[in-house]
């Protein structure tokens, strides 16, 4: 799923078409969703499994300032009655859209290089689709060890404390600086995570999660505006979380569910970075790219190393 922000359900068959591929899928109600599938959610491998799969269905026109906005759609394997292979035609493509309106992840978000511990796969796979696109951020020493010492307690982790500093411009929407954090290796069943919560446009939203207990700036408030190097926080260990890391995610907030068996709520989408060097070592070298989806066990950094 670590491409299905470019990814085509509509030419499964092999069929072909002019313009933009996307799918139709017809309802067992009889209403149609029409668009670019961009993301898909296996339900099977989720905490509250069940046996079926959803689709994220991306139709630009629908782009509205929230609550408003239905550009991006979510159906479900037990509400479809078929689906079908459509031309688009210059539908503008998912990707494309998100370049044009700025919501790309712009620079990094704590000081780099950055090892990805997991990106969009393993374990965030199963976090009820609020974590298919998702990334797992920490620190290494040259050697890509992340921690000193026996890594028992959160100062052994070279992240403990990093700054983190806001990758992209939007206001805030939601904030939580207090709960407090972990011992590595465990959280309770009652974790709650410190988090910022970034709207970016429409319905599309970044989420920041495991600061330090009451590192986030008692200055910043829900409804300020934030910009690239915006001082957010420090990186801890609260929450769902067994060691120090910053865990980042692009988010739709879906108003209203087309399918009868889903509801209202929050889904992690893909997005991309830009203006990012990836490395398969901690001290390079690196590999540049204008647009990228980071990848796990990859380190990455927003100059050159």
């Amino acid at each position: 799923t670590s491409d299905a922000g470019t990814s085509d359900a509509g030419t499964s068959d092999g069929g072909t078409t002019s313009g933009l591929a996307g799918t139709a899928f017809t309802l067992v109600d009889g209403s149609v969703v029409t668009g670019q599938v961009v993301a898909d959610y296996d339900h099977s491998l989720w905490w509250d499994a069940s046996d079926q799969t959803s689709w994220a269905v991306f139709d630009p026109d629908g782009y509205a300032i929230y609550p408003d906005g239905r550009s991006t759609r979510f159906v479900t394997s037990l509400d479809i009655a078929s689906q079908e292979p459509v031309d688009l035609g210059t539908t503008t493509p998912y990707v494309d859209f998100l370049r044009a309106h700025s919501m790309v992840i712009g620079q990094m978000p704590i000081p780099g290089p950055a090892y990805v511990i997991m990106g969009n796969e393993g374990y965030h796979l199963e976090e009820d689709g609020y974590g298919n696109y998702a990334w797992d951020l920490v620190q290494t020493d040259d050697s890509g060890v992340r921690y000193t010492g026996l890594g028992v307690a959160n100062e052994d982790f070279l992240v403990w404390g990093a700054r983190v500093i806001s990758p992209v411009s939007g206001v805030v929407v939601e904030i939580v600086r207090n709960a407090p954090d972990n011992t590595p290796g465990s959280y309770p069943a009652d974790a709650v995570n410190n988090m910022l919560g970034i709207g970016l446009g429409g319905h599309f939203y970044l989420y920041l999660y495991h600061f330090q207990q009451n590192s986030i700036p008692a200055s910043l408030h829900v409804g300020d505006v934030v910009s690239p190097g915006t001082l957010l926080g420090l990186v801890g260990n609260a929450g769902v979380t067994l060691e120090p890391h910053l865990h980042l995610t692009a988010y739709y907030y879906d108003v209203d569910p087309v399918s009868p068996s889903l509801v209202a709520r929050s889904w992690s989408v893909p997005m991309e970075w830009s203006g990012l060097w990836q490395s398969k070592s901690p001290t390079g070298p690196g590999d540049f790219s204008d647009y990228l989806t980071p990848s796990t066990g990859t380190w990455i950094d927003d100059t050159a190393f």
